[in-house]
């Protein structure tokens, strides 16, 4: 069977195509093989989006204004850790909040992101995979490289269509003054630079796992590391908290009433608003007071859980009673696969492999859809849809996607057809890097990790996700026949590099 590669095999040839996308007006530049499949699919595309800008106005005409918009990134959960996905009380953390959030909308088991922290993060923020940002690897206290100023991000575009729009939580997208988010489109931020591992080790503190770290200086990490930090659109940040591992147990918290404060101060204003709630938990070194020793499994990780779930029930609560549900989208989703080197403090998925891995366990990860009245409830979509998918489907859902940038590839496809209207994902395939090396191809039901070879044979092996998702039996000779469309699909990807380069990574000027 196949038929979902077949249906992309190359129409032209890679330079040709490659040319004539670079010489298109068109308003986003795509990678190469969506072209493919637009030439399949234009035609009903065009239709589907029609009704979706048939509803998006109707909906406009009710409200008086256009949908608002909540991101919500958590930290390092692994698929299947939800109650709806067989986790949840089964694993000793119930979640009964997210399990309705699912119910009442749509649970994405085909949601995939970029195997840690920084990727996931830069590829929502700007739907590009993280490798064409000059973002590829996990940023640590010190390191200069940043989000580049030049990058476009969802918050800049719906702040230029007059959202108003709040970063909250985790950013992880640079110490430098200008790559921080109140210089990248957002109105007003409340975060911290990382999770809670730096301040974790660099305080001592009984909570802390791996003791003999927890005296470690600053220069362990080759800058001071800052604290709570607030921002205003071109304001500089103000340092207006410390932050060690006492803290940090209440630092979501506090986070996540800034999140409550800002939907109620906007509810009733003329602007719809744009929240990036990127939560803190699961940090998986403290567990808040109240919530310490809740969960039935008897970790960190599961009394944030618990606490995290909370917060969604009320969040989700305010939201209806402020009137305002059916004119928001909410999409929850986590940032990678579990961090097994915490185990068992870490998260945990059936999948083979976790954070930092390009194996399904590592960017396969939990994901929900909610919009009462707009998105139908009781649906499960297996489908395939990526993180970047979120930047141009909120482009969509905000009237916005002539202003999505046509000097570069923007990954992200958008998606509101398939989340609000149920009809089929426009994504058939995925590029998995690992770092700034490609490291797995899928096209459909298959995947090909590359650079995978043993004993003199290839490293191409092939693995049918639908029959094998934990990747344990990589064929490749019953597999020959899909070597030729996979090769097409991976050249027509690097011909798109050749027209569109990757950025350099971007450098801020660190004080000493």
């Amino acid at each position: 069977m196949k038929p979902k590669i077949d249906s992309i095999r190359l129409g032209c040839t890679v330079a040709a195509l490659a040319l004539s996308i670079a010489g298109s007006t068109a308003a986003q530049q795509f990678d190469a093989p969506f072209y493919e499949l637009e030439k399949e699919n234009g035609a009903t595309w065009v239709e589907e989006d029609k009704a979706i800008d048939t509803k998006l106005a109707e909906l406009e005409a009710r409200f008086g204004k256009k949908p608002n918009i909540i991101y919500i990134l958590t930290d390092d959960i692994g698929y299947g850790e939800l109650g709806v996905q067989g986790g949840g009380a089964a694993r000793g953390m119930p979640t009964p909040n997210l399990d309705q959030l699912a119910y009442e909308g749509a649970l994405l088991n085909g949601f995939y992101a970029e195997p840690s922290c920084t990727p996931t993060r830069v590829a929502l923020m700007t739907g590009r995979h993280p490798v064409r940002t000059g973002l590829t690897d996990v940023i640590f206290p010190g390191n200069p490289v940043g989000l580049a100023p030049e990058e476009v991000t969802v918050a800049e575009l719906l702040s230029d269509a007059g959202y108003a729009t709040a970063m909250y939580g985790k950013w992880h997208l640079g110490d430098g003054e200008e790559t921080l988010p109140h210089h990248q489109g957002f109105d007003e931020a409340f975060f911290g630079l990382y999770n809670a591992a730096p301040w974790a080790w660099n305080t001592p503190t009984e909570r802390v796992m791996w003791n003999n770290y927890t005296d470690a200086p600053d220069f362990f990490f080759r800058a001071p590391l800052r604290g709570k930090l607030e921002g205003k659109k071109g304001e500089d940040s103000v340092e207006v908290g410390p932050l060690n591992a006492e803290s940090y147990t209440k630092f979501e918290e506090e986070t996540f009433e800034r999140v409550m404060g800002f939907v109620e101060q906007n509810a009733e204003g003329d602007k719809p608003f744009f929240i990036y709630y990127a939560s803190h938990l699961m940090s998986q070194f403290t567990s808040h007071p109240d919530w310490e020793g809740k969960s039935p499994m008897g970790t960190h990780n599961g009394d944030q859980m618990m606490e995290h779930d909370a917060y969604i029930g009320r969040l989700t609560d305010k939201l209806e009673e402020l009137g305002i549900a059916e004119n928001t989208l909410v999409v929850w989703m986590s940032d990678n696969g579990p961090m097994y080197d915490l185990f068992p403090e870490s998260s945990y998925t059936a999948l083979r492999g976790g954070k930092g891995d390009v194996l399904e366990g590592g960017v396969r990860v939990p994901a929900v859809a909610w919009w009462p009245g707009v998105i139908e409830e009781l649906q499960t979509k297996a489908e395939m849809i990526h993180v970047t998918d979120m930047y141009t489907t909120a482009a969509r859902v905000a009237g916005v996607m002539d202003a999505i940038p046509s000097d570069r590839i923007v990954d992200g496809i958008d998606q509101s057809s398939f989340l609000l209207n149920a009809t089929p994902s426009r994504r058939e395939y995925m590029f998995h890097y690992s770092g700034a090396s490609l490291g797995a191809v899928r096209v459909g039901q298959f995947k090909r990790h590359i650079g995978s070879g043993h004993g003199g044979l290839p490293g191409k092996a092939f693995f049918d996700i639908f029959k094998d998702p934990r990747e344990e039996h990589g064929v490749m000779v019953s597999m020959l026949w899909a070597w030729v469309p996979f090769d097409d699909i991976q050249r027509m990807h690097e011909a798109m590099i050749e027209t569109f380069p990757h950025r350099e990574p971007y450098y801020s000027e660190m004080d000493e």
